[in-house]
Order: C-alpha cells, then structure tokens, then sequence
C-alpha cells in the first residue's frame, strides 16, 4: 500500500483525539504543558496500592542509580500530583532520531511545570532489528548507521534486547570510513559506559543515563525503566496476597480468562490487529529469545508444550524471579499506569490499543461486579484522558542529534526546547512519516475516507476517558 500523505492522517488523528484540533495551531509547549497536567485518580483502595507500588519501584531505582532522598523525595510528590510517564519509545539510545525528539517533547511539558524527573517506561521485549538496520541493535547518525553492540545478523534478528543469554558491551561499528564519520563515532564512544552488560537492555538504561547527564537537561533526572524492571513491579504485587494482581487477576477465580475473552472480542473487525494478544499475560523468555504463552485450565503454555506454568501468584513469582517469564505489554502497561493512574504518553498504535485496553479491563471488571471491582471500575471510568499522544509528536530534524548535541552539549538541548516549543503542533509533526507509512493507519485512513460505519468514534474513545474539557 502507498504510504499516505500528512493530510488524512492529521484528519484521523483528530477523530479520534478531538483534543488535538484545538492544539494544532497552538504552539508545541501549550500541548506538551496539557499532557502533563494529569490529574491524580479518584480514591480507590486498588489504585491507591497499585500507585504505592510503583513509587517503591521507582524509589529503588533512583537509589541504584545514586539519586539521593531528598531528590526521591520529590520524585514521589510528582508522581501523585502530576502523575505522568512515558511510554512511547522502545529500549533505543536516547540519541536515536525518533526517540531524541520525544525526549524533547517531554522535556517542554516537564520545564513548563517546574517538574524534575522524567520517568520514562521503554519496552524491552523487542528484538535489536525490529525492520531493515532499524530497532535497538541500530543507531542512526545522519545517513550513516550504526551497529550498536556489533552483533553479526545471526545474533541480533532472533532476540530481544531484554535477553540475559550473552553479556552485551558497545561497539558501534560502521561502514563509513570517511573521517568525519571516525570523529563522531570517537566521539559517541567515548559518551557511553565501557565494560559487559548482562543484556543489552541493561546497557542501554546505563548509557541512557550517562548521555543524558553529559549532554542534555541538568535539572531534570532521567529514570527510565524497562521491561526487566516490570517484572520485579509484577512480582511485587503477587506477593502480596491482598494486592488486586493476586486476589483477582491471577487468583482463583476466571478474572484472567474473562479478560482475554473481552481482548478476542475487539480484536476482529474493523479494529483488528491493534490490540492482538500476540501472548497471555506473559512471555517465556529463554535463551534470549521470547515466546507466546497461552492461558488454558488454569496453566501457561508455550506452542510446542516444553514449557508449563501454573497461572497463580506464588508460581508466577517463583519464575518471575528465575527469568523464565516477562509481563506482556497490557500487564506493564496496568501496573505502570492504568491501575496506579498514571497517563500513558504513547504513539502511533499506542494512541489505539490503550484505550481498547482500557475498554477490556472494564468490560471484564463489569463481569465480576464485586464492592472492590465496581469501585476500581469507577474509578478507572473517571480518569481524564488516562491516555495521550506524546510520542513521535515531533518530527525528526534533517540532522542527526549527536552531531548537534555534541558541538554545544546541554546548551544546544536547551535551544531545541525553546525551537520545537515555539512552533505550532503542526508544524512540529511535520510529514507525520510514523503515521503514513503505517498499514493500520493507512487502512484506517482509507475506511475514514469512504465507510460510513466510521462516522462514530468507537464506544472504547467515547465519554469521561477521552474527555473534551481539558
């Protein structure tokens, strides 16, 4: 299919966000200055211990990485007054294009309310070549690319950057010799952390924070959390026997199964693919690679029948801890920011699939219409835009960020913040090319154009979750 042009995909966006046609003409910092104005969620005993949760994770991250308490202390206060995360980019090097100018972004919203920490959630479970020389494997520097950990073809396309299968080091190979192309790459080498990594996941968060530091925002803390830290935040709530995780979803009764029933009802139709459960609840992660997981009479199980798991918090604990399972990406997605409250700032799909989310987990809360679902349901009904567009909101410039970034380090970050933020929201997405190229997009932008069956937004995009008065 052609890939489409800005057009329909601006029109489309605004169907179903009506919020972002009263930004477009805006400038980019009064959006980005909306996103993060979230507010806290309604009381809920669930949302409450879910939120606790996430601010322990958090909290023992910073720690890890040397932050002191008092500077905690504030990333907690944040959390429940403005709680915001972002969960757009995959585990990539900050430096990389798409992902560079969302950091960005979030750094406009975060600067124009006085806010500190960035908190940033990177899926992991994604493969170091996600397309052609594109994914977590790759580094993109104008038009030269990089191999990030140079990782041959046979060892990168099978696995996904979370894997702990073989201790993973930068590398940065290229095949341009052209001098210029030497000087830059010395350059980045020199930014990033030496040494093994025990995933490459492990070695991007590092560098992550290394580069950030070095080069971009001073008084703003990056804390960016992965997939392998999901799992330790999945962990947590399971072991606690009153937690929502242990007492509903995985308990004893058919929570689990009614909400993937509700998943299988959406995922058909116009609306097919953009919220497949490509895996139940989790992945079996085993030697570096990822593999579907089913849910069937209470077990887990992979397609072949070598891996079986008991579907019950003390089991799901015991191999959360061995790395023998990761959460999927609705279960990160509910721990970090549905049930604690948190708005999701997502991209192209994500702007999609959320909200679908959202409607399943309801759906199935409406099935089991006890005092403490028909509470956390009100709740959730409640929230005001619990997800946004923040990711790929700014087009990528015409020259690489390390070239900037390294001839004038923070100063020049500080230039691009006042730049992207002085332009309009339209003129910051630019060409839309994450959009255009897209084929569920590029469908949905075809049944717009001519299926009446789209004249109404879908029920999952209707009421207080996509709320007008922001």
């Amino acid at each position: 299919m052609k890939s489409l042009s800005a057009k329909p995909v601006a029109e489309a966006l605004m169907w179903l966000m009506p919020y972002i046609s009263r930004y477009s003409k805006l400038p980019t910092s009064t959006y980005a200055h909306a996103v993060y104005d979230a507010k806290p969620a309604a009381a809920d005993p669930v949302r409450t211990h879910a939120l606790e949760q996430m601010e322990l994770l958090l909290a023992d991250r910073a720690l890890r990485l040397g932050y002191r308490h008092h500077q905690i202390e504030k990333l907690g206060k944040q959390l429940r007054n403005r709680p915001v995360i972002q969960t757009g980019p995959h585990c990539h090097l900050i430096l990389e294009p798409d992902t560079f100018y969302t950091h960005i972004f979030s750094a406009i919203g975060l600067r124009s309310h006085k806010d500190s920490w960035y908190v940033s959630y990177s899926p992991s479970t994604v493969k170091f070549t996600e397309s052609a020389k594109k994914g977590p494997g790759w580094l993109r520097l104008g038009d030269r690319t990089l191999n990030v950990f140079g990782l041959s073809r046979s060892k990168m396309i099978p696995f996904s950057v979370c894997g702990r299968h073989a201790p993973q080091r930068f590398a940065l190979r290229s095949s341009e010799q052209t001098s210029d192309a030497n000087q830059l790459v010395e350059h980045l080498q020199r930014a990033l952390p030496d040494g093994e990594f025990p995933s490459a996941a492990d070695a991007i968060k590092a560098a992550n924070q290394s580069l950030w530091h070095r080069f971009f925002a001073s008084n703003l803390q990056l804390l960016q959390i992965d997939d392998l830290d999901v799992a330790d935040l999945v962990a947590q709530h399971l072991r606690d026997p009153s937690s929502w995780l242990s007492s509903t979803l995985f308990g004893a009764g058919s929570f689990a199964k009614s909400l993937l029933t509700h998943f299988k009802s959406v995922d058909c139709g116009q609306w097919g693919g953009w919220a497949k459960t490509t895996t139940d609840f989790f992945w079996h992660l085993s030697g570096g690679r990822i593999f579907p997981l089913r849910l069937d009479d209470g077990l887990l199980l992979n397609a072949d029948g070598t891996f079986s798991l008991r579907c019950a918090p003390d089991a799901l604990v015991r191999s959360l801890n061995e790395g023998e399972i990761i959460p999927s990406l609705f279960l990160s997605l509910l721990v970090t920011s549905v049930l604690p409250g948190l708005r999701a700032l997502g991209g192209r799909r994500q702007i999609v699939y959320y909200p679908i989310m959202r409607h399943a987990l309801l759906s199935a809360l409406a099935d089991f219409p006890s005092p403490a679902d028909r509470s956390l349901s009100a709740s959730l009904e409640s929230d005001e835009e619990p997800g946004m567009w923040g990711h790929r909101t700014i087009s990528p410039g015409p020259i690489d960020p390390f070239s900037l970034i390294a001839q004038s380090g923070s100063s020049c970050f500080e230039q691009l913040i006042g730049s992207y933020g002085g332009m309009t929201l339209s003129d910051a997405w630019g060409s839309l090319p994450a959009f255009t190229g897209d084929p569920l997009w590029q469908t949905l932008c075809g049944r717009l154009a001519m299926d009446t069956a789209f004249e109404d937004r879908p029920i999952w995009l209707v009421g207080a979750q996509q709320s007008d008065q922001m």
